[in-house]
C-alpha cells in the first residue's frame, strides 16, 4: 500500500475495530445475566432456531449477499453500482419473504420436529424466528453499502444503535418480564425493524427503487455455488448440534453453544473489522502488477494474523477464570471446548483470506467444492467422536475439517490465481500460541487465582516470544502507526 492508502485502511480497520469491541464488550458484560435468567436447554433452543433460519436461507437466499461487493466496485459508472445495491436488497427480501410464509404456515410441525423440549410455546417461537428472517436483509445489504463507501463511522453508528436498542430490549423483556428465549427474538425483532427499515430508507434514497435483471443474473450466478457452499458451511458450523442432541441432548447443545460463542467473539474482535477494511481494497488490488499486489497481501494477512492469533491464545488462557466469574456453574464446562473451536475459527479465517483467487477469477465453484469435501469428513467424524464424548468430540471433528477446507481451498485458489502469502512467520506465531495454549491445558490449576497467574504468566510468555522473534518487527511497526491515528484524532 502507499502511505495514505495504508493510514487510510488502518484508520478504517480501527473504527470497525472499536465498534466490534464495544459490541463484544457490552454483550460480555451481559453473560452473568443471560446465564442466570437462559437455562443450558433455553441456549439450545435459540441454537435450534438458528439453526432452523439457516436452513431455510440455504434453501432460497444464501450466499446471494456475496456478490454485491464484487460487482459494485466491477460497475462501469455510479448509477449501475447503485443499481447492484438496490436489486440485492430487492431480490433477498423477496426470497426471504417466501422462506417466511413457509415458517409460518408450518410453525407447528416444524417446532414438534426441532424444538422437542421447548413445550407449547414451540410454534410461537418459530414464527418470532421467521419475522426475524424476512427483515434481515433489510439490515444486512445496508450495511454491505457503508462498507463499499469506505464509511466506517456510519457503519459503526448503526451497529451500535442496533446493538444496544436490542440489548435494552433483551433486559427487559427476558430479565424484567421473563419471556426467555421468546424475550430474546421478540428484541431482535424489533431491533432489526428499526434500525434495518431506517437503513433501507437511507440506501434507497442514493441508490433509487431500481431492480436491474443484468444485476440480478450476476449476483444469482456469482452467488448459487456459494449457496451451495453455504449448505455445506451449515453442515461444518451446526450440523455438531443434532447430533449432541441425539445422544446428550439439548442441555449439551446448550454448553457447547456457549463455547462456540467464544469463536464467534474471536472472528468479531479480529478478522471482521480487519476484512471491513481489506475486503474492498484487497479486490481493488488485483489489477495491479503481481511483485505489488503480492507484497500488500502478504503484510495484510501477516496483520491479520497478529491481530487474530494473539488473540486466540488469550482467550484460550482466559477460559476458565472468565467462565469461573461470568456464568453459573452449570456452563463451566464450556472451558475445555473453547480452544479446539478457536482453532477452526483461524482455519477459517485462512480460508477466506487464501480464497481471494476464487473470487477474483470469479470460479466459485471451487469453494464449494472444498466446502463439501469437509462436510463428507466431517460427518463421519461426527458419527465416530459425538456419540462418546460429547461436545469435545464434535469440537476436534470441526478442527480437522476446517483445515481440510482450508487447504483445498488454498490449493484450489494458488490454482485459479496464485498469491505468494509468505506463510514462514505466520507459521511461527501459530506455533507459539499453540504451544503456550496446551501448556494452560496440561497443567490446568484448580482455583480462580491459579487458574489467572496461570494464563497471565503464559500471556506474558508469548508476547516476549513474539517480540524477541522478527515478528515483533512487524508488531511494533504496526502499533505505531495504530498509535499514530489516535493522537491524530486525539488532536482533531
Amino acid at each position: 500500500m502507499t502511505g495514505t492508502a495504508d493510514r487510510g485502511f488502518a484508520r478504517d480497520a480501527m473504527v470497525y475495530a472499536a465498534g466490534i469491541v464495544l459490541a463484544r464488550l457490552v454483550s460480555f458484560l451481559m453473560l452473568p445475566i443471560y446465564t442466570r435468567y437462559l437455562s443450558p436447554s433455553d441456549y439450545g433452543v435459540l441454537q435450534v432456531l438458528q439453526i432452523t433460519i439457516d436452513v431455510t436461507a440455504i434453501a432460497l437466499s444464501a450466499g446471494l449477499a456475496t456478490g454485491v461487493m464484487r460487482f459494485y466496485l466491477k460497475a462501469p459508472t455510479p448509477a449501475q453500482a447503485g443499481r447492484v445495491i438496490s436489486t440485492a436488497i430487492f431480490l433477498l427480501v423477496g426470497l426471504n419473504a417466501v422462506g417466511t410464509l413457509l415458517l409460518l404456515l408450518l410453525a407447528e410441525p416444524v417446532a414438534r420436529l426441532a424444538l422437542t423440549g421447548a413445550g407449547e410455546g414451540g410454534p410461537t417461537l418459530v414464527r418470532l424466528a421467521a419475522l426475524n428472517f424476512v427483515l434481515e436483509p433489510l439490515f444486512t445489504v445496508s450495511m454491505l453499502y457503508l462498507q463499499v463507501l469506505r464509511r466506517p463511522g456510519a457503519f459503526l453508528t448503526a451497529s451500535l444503535v442496533k446493538l444496544v436498542l436490542q440489548l435494552g430490549l433483551n433486559v427487559l423483556l427476558v430479565v424484567g418480564l421473563g419471556w426467555g428465549p421468546k424475550g430474546v427474538l421478540v428484541g431482535t425483532l424489533l431491533a432489526t425493524a428499526v434500525v434495518g427499515g431506517g437503513l433501507t430508507v437511507w440506501t434507497l434514497g442514493r441508490t433509487g427503487l431500481r431492480f436491474d435483471r443484468e444485476a440480478m443474473r450476476s449476483l444469482r450466478r456469482f452467488g448459487v455455488p456459494y449457496q451451495i457452499a453455504t449448505a455445506g458451511t451449515f453442515v461444518l458450523t451446526f450440523g455438531d448440534r443434532f447430533f449432541l442432541e441425539a445422544y446428550h441432548g439439548l442441555a449439551a447443545v446448550g454448553i457447547y453453544g456457549l463455547a462456540y460463542q467464544f469463536g464467534f467473539l474471536l472472528a468479531s474482535l479480529g478478522p471482521q473489522p480487519y476484512f471491513r477494511a481489506w475486503a474492498p481494497q484487497r479486490l481493488a488490488l488485483a489489477v495491479e502488477p503481481r511483485p505489488v499486489r503480492d507484497a500488500d497481501y502478504a503484510q495484510s494477512f501477516l496483520r491479520l494474523n497478529l491481530i487474530q492469533v494473539l488473540l486466540a491464545a488469550a482467550i484460550a488462557l482466559g477460559i476458565r477464570p472468565i467462565l469461573t466469574v461470568m456464568s453459573a456453574p452449570e456452563f463451566h464446562g464450556a472451558a475445555s471446548l473453547v480452544a479446539p473451536i478457536l482453532a477452526s475459527f483461524v482455519f477459517q479465517t485462512w480460508t477466506d483470506a487464501v480464497s481471494l483467487g476464487i473470487e477474483v477469477s470469479e470460479q466459485t465453484r471451487y469453494a464449494t467444492y472444498a466446502t463439501w469435501l469437509s462436510v463428507i469428513a466431517i460427518l463421519a467424524l461426527y458419527a465416530l467422536l459425538i456419540p462418546p464424548f460429547a461436545g469435545f468430540g464434535a469440537a476436534a471433528a470441526t478442527v480437522v475439517a476446517a483445515f481440510l477446507r482450508f487447504a483445498c481451498t488454498y490449493a484450489w485458489s494458488q490454482r485459479l490465481w496464485p498469491v505468494s502469502w509468505n506463510w514462514a512467520p505466520n507459521l511461527r506465531l501459530t506455533a507459539y500460541a499453540t504451544l503456550c495454549v496446551i501448556a494452560g491445558e496440561v497443567i490446568r490449576p484448580a482455583g480462580l487465582v491459579p487458574q489467572l497467574a496461570l494464563g497471565l504468566g503464559l500471556g506474558a510468555l508469548l508476547v516476549t516470544i513474539v517480540t524477541l522473534d522478527p515478528l515483533g518487527l512487524e508488531v511494533r511497526a504496526f502499533a505505531a502507526r495504530g498509535l499514530s491515528w489516535l493522537r491524530g484524532r486525539a488532536r482533531a
